[in-house]
């Protein structure tokens, strides 16, 4: 990429549309999804990240393009396929996924068989929406429903519920969330639960739809999906690679460094919400070290973090932060 182009991706950034905008991209990156899968899926529990990796048609993960709700045609039965994101049938309301792909599930596919999984994953940037109002695993429960749905196209008349494979929508939320919420996770999924007599059913034909909600907060001290999440929010480049194990791209680390301006605002105004002024400076201070690693020019980095010159240049002075 040009030093031009870096320059003008640094201007241009803001905390508005370029916040969504900018969670769309990493959600659709390989290098943050796979160590999402790892911690958050619990099909993938003991699986490598290069096994994980290899469960992905990267195709699926990067294209925007828009496809209709048909079934698959049998012809693509043994690959991996992108998803549509967005969907609309009949008189149902027309909605949008953040990040949306098909990855194959370990446990039940085998040599001859693929079983997939149908992953939403949403950038959600308050935990408390307004106007209107209303709970997350709502609008979560939805999705996951008209995801299960989508698998049965209405184009050919067939409808075999055989063929409909498990669904997860993973809600990623950073602002707004309550003090007794912050840094939790919860996974919502249907379970048998026997009234009358025992039965054995399999699991797989009734745990088809799962909601995971990640309800960020205080920054973690501990290793995982939440110290993870507060790393890539902060675009602390190496903290990032230290999850993510396998080969990146050159490309996506300056995607990183251009999308996680937005970020780091949020969490900059975050900090000054709680009164934690200390919170603002490190965050500033860690994203500038970040893009000077990537051979950034100290003008750049001031357009990018919107303070002079001389302040970056200060900061770079010192030793880089630990």
């Amino acid at each position: 990429m040009k030093i031009e182009t870096k320059y003008d991706i640094a201007s241009s950034v803001n905390i508005g549309a370029e916040y969504d905008k900018g969670v769309k991209k990493l959600f659709k990156s390989k290098e943050i999804i796979v160590p999402i899968m790892e911690m958050v899926i619990p099909e993938f529990e003991g699986c490598s990240q290069e096994e994980i990796l290899n469960c992905l048609d990267l195709a699926s993960i990067t294209s925007d393009e828009v496809v209709s709700d048909a079934p698959v045609s049998e012809t693509d039965e043994y690959r991996i396929r992108g998803e549509d994101t967005e969907l609309s049938g009949g008189s149902d309301k027309l909605i949008r996924f953040d990040s949306k792909f098909r990855i194959r599930n370990p446990k039940l596919s085998e040599k001859n068989i693929l079983v997939n999984l149908h992953i939403d994953l949403e950038g959600q940037k308050s935990y408390t929406p307004k106007n209107p109002t209303y709970p997350i695993i709502k609008r979560g429960l939805y999705y996951v429903a008209r995801d299960l749905s989508s698998q049965l196209g209405v184009a050919t008349g067939k409808t075999n519920y055989a063929d409909l494979e498990k669904c997860y929508s993973i809600w990623i939320c950073l602002e707004d969330v309550p003090v007794r919420l912050r840094n939790t996770m919860t996974e919502y999924r249907i379970r048998k639960e026997d009234v009358l007599g025992e039965t054995d059913e399999p699991k797989e034909d009734y745990d088809l739809m799962n909601v995971i909600v990640i309800r960020m907060g205080e920054k973690s001290e501990e290793r995982g999906i939440f110290d993870y999440l507060n790393q890539i929010f902060a675009g602390n480049i190496e903290e990032i690679e230290t999850y993510s194990h396998i080969e990146w791209e050159e490309e996506f680390k300056e995607d990183v460094a251009m999308t996680m301006t937005g970020f780091s605002d949020i969490l900059v105004r975050r900090s000054r919400e709680e009164g934690r002024e200390e919170g603002r400076e490190e965050t500033t201070v860690k994203f500038i070290w970040s893009l000077h690693e990537m051979d950034f020019t100290d003008d750049m980095i001031s357009e990018a973090v919107k303070r002079p010159v001389d302040y970056v240049q200060d900061i770079l002075k010192k030793d880089a932060p630990q």
